[in-house]
């Protein structure tokens, strides 16, 4: 009753290259601005024992390596729901997920494959990603036995509580000329997303396996950030693919209005209209039917997650409750930081416990252009109660692409990471900010127990935390916003910090919503 799931195995993966010379390398293999995405190219390939050439990152870091070796090991089934996937990664993998299917097929042939995918947001990214599921969708259109076994599926995001604040967005009305022009953009106005990163193998067997965390697929967002995932096998494994079924019955929602607003890019077809006459056979068929299942580890781990209409929203719980109960140490790595309620919280505990150690390796958000914001609003809070703050040093570079088009990617540290005492960590998709945390957008991670997962993660984190050539100090007395590419003063700076910190105080109270 309190979702501690017994019996399992679980692996920590945090660890990826994130060299200059791995930005250059996906940087010259663009498939847009002028590049092309060729199938054939050696590199669109998937590195195997028998054949060990192909996209050099599956021979590197051991997220993806994952990822490829549960496609491998699937007897039954494969789901996946993933935000950004494209790229030469999207490529690799999607070539790869499908040409095992059809190999798994000849052997079992009821072997299916559901991947669930939000269009609705993409960060700018619609370039890369969209050529990825084309090439989905036309294999699934144009080979019988792929259309049979493998079913692609937008995220149903209409449900989830808006993210933006005071009811902003219901200023604007839901017609077809608002809503054809929304869909246009590269991020949904209401701040409703499906961020999980999730891929679950046999849910269904008695040996079904989960991965879970901040990795996204492509190039631009997974290629070269820090990131960490969750390895499960076990009986949790089996309630992580549970836990998605009520995504899919709203991905196959038969209500008009949904039909009508709430799927993007559904001139090409990728709504999911052509599944409903099947809608009762994909959930019946993703439905968890086992009764029980063996224990294959020693592990237990408790499901931290907002779901699909943010009824569900337990993270920012577990993690205060993480908090008040720390004793010797807090290490958080984290992409954002400044949800008020988990800055409270911090700062309560450091004042009643003054000798705990509380370490942040916290991003400077260089993508946002802004020197720092959003994460600078709580920092100086932070820091005056004694809690210790850091950034992994990261680059940004400036792309020229094939077509002469120039664009500036920068690094984060994207990693959604807490342990407390070494004994218990939270890992998942879900950053510490408002939008997450309050059900806006769709999340899955988990907290584990094991003690040798946890120390490998803050033996880890010490050591980064300990090299000032891969961390620096954040200089909240010095902090300059950016706005509009102009550098603002230090007391203007140290303002808009102010004000912003004290809307998000009292946001929650003036909206009703927690």
């Amino acid at each position: 009753y309190m979702g501690i799931i017994p019996g399992n195995k679980v692996k920590v993966i945090s660890e990826n290259k994130v060299s200059m010379d791995r930005i250059k390398w996906l940087n010259d293999h663009v498939m847009f601005n002028g590049g092309t995405l060729d199938f054939n190219a050696p590199y669109i390939k998937m590195p195997t024992k028998e054949d060990p050439t192909g996209h050099p990152i599956f021979k590197q870091d051991p997220i993806y390596i994952k990822i490829a070796d549960m496609i491998t090991q699937a007897k039954e089934s494969i789901f996946i729901d993933i935000f950004l996937f494209g790229g030469t990664l999207g490529a690799t993998l999607s070539e790869y997920l499908i040409d095992q299917t059809l190999k798994k097929r000849k052997t079992n042939p009821n072997f299916k494959v559901l991947l669930l995918h939000d269009y609705a947001t993409n960060y700018n990214m619609k370039d890369e990603m969209m050529p990825i599921f084309r090439y989905i969708k036309n294999r699934i259109d144009t080979e019988e036995v792929v259309g049979k076994s493998v079913f692609l599926l937008q995220a149903n995001i209409d449900r989830h509580p808006p993210g933006i604040t005071f009811g902003i967005t219901d200023l604007i009305p839901r017609n077809d000329a608002t809503i054809g022009a929304l869909q246009d953009r590269n991020t949904y106005y209401e701040s409703k997303i499906d961020h999980s990163k999730v891929i679950v193998i046999d849910a269904n067997t008695d040996s079904p396996q989960a991965y879970f965390g901040s990795k996204n697929w492509t190039d631009h967002s997974g290629g070269y950030y820090y990131d960490d995932a969750i390895w499960v096998n076990g009986p949790a494994a089996a309630l992580v693919q549970a836990s998605y079924l009520d995504d899919i019955d709203a991905a196959l929602t038969t209500d008009p209005k949904e039909l009508k607003y709430a799927f993007f890019f559904q001139k090409e077809g990728f709504d999911n209209k052509k599944y409903l006459p099947q809608r009762n056979e994909i959930l019946n068929w993703f439905k968890i039917k086992k009764k029980e299942y063996p224990m294959i580890g020693s592990e237990s781990l408790r499901i931290a997650e907002a779901d699909v209409d943010g009824t569900v929203k337990n993270v920012r719980n577990i993690l205060v409750d993480m908090i008040k109960n720390a004793e010797k140490n807090i290490y958080m790595e984290q992409l954002f930081l400044y949800d008020s309620y988990i800055v409270s919280a911090l700062i309560k505990r450091k004042i009643q416990k003054p000798e705990l150690s509380i370490k942040i390796l916290m991003d400077h958000n260089g993508n946002f252009g802004l020197n720092g914001l959003p994460n600078t609003l709580f920092m100086r809070e932070m820091i005056n109660a004694g809690i210790e703050i850091k950034a992994r040093k990261t680059v940004g570079v400036k792309a020229i692409f094939p077509n002469g088009h120039e664009q500036e990617y920068h690094q984060e540290n994207h990693r959604k990471i807490s342990s407390v005492d070494g004994k218990v960590l939270l890992g998942g998709s879900s950053n510490i900010n408002p939008d997450t945390l309050q059900g806006s957008f769709r999340e899955f991670g988990a907290q584990i127990y094991s003690k040798k997962e946890i120390s490998f993660f803050e033996k880890r984190f010490i050591k980064a935390w300990s090299n000032p050539e891969e961390t620096m100090i954040l200089d909240i007395e010095n902090f300059q916003a950016i706005v509009g590419g102009k550098k603002l003063s230090k007391d203007t700076s140290r303002i808009i910090n102010g004000i912003g910190s004290t809307i998000y105080k009292a946001k929650d109270k003036l909206e009703r919503r927690y």
